[in-house]
């Protein structure tokens, strides 16, 4: 079991094994700072770090080349666009900027 996700952001894939659910909301807290939109390397920092959010456990969390299979969220981050897909189906595809005004629809509102 668990809440698995990805955020795909310069080549590497960042883990989370119980944190999917709330993933958007980490993505959208890192970005909301601004810093480091053009360098994706400080970016992909900045986003782990507010994934962690402290935890310095050994597990719950990774940084690797591959996508997992076993992921129902990707949220990847390119060249100042953001791509939130929910069982491979896109649910989100704009600027960082629109990202962080993007208020999710649950799922018992969508068509």
């Amino acid at each position: 079991m668990g809440d698995r996700g990805q955020v795909f952001v310069n080549g590497i894939f960042l883990y989370s094994h119980w944190g999917a659910t709330e993933l958007i909301e980490i993505v959208k807290k890192a970005l909301a700072r601004k810093e480091r939109w053009d360098d994706p390397e400080y970016l992909a920092r900045i986003i782990f770090q507010e994934m962690l959010d402290g935890d310095t456990g050994a597990t719950g969390y990774g940084i690797g080349k591959n996508n997992h299979g076993d992921i129902w969220r990707l949220i990847t981050l390119d060249h100042g666009f953001v791509k939130v897909e929910d069982y491979e189906k896109v649910k989100f595809d704009g600027t960082f900027e629109s990202f962080l005004n993007w208020i999710p629809r649950k799922e018992s509102e969508e068509e």
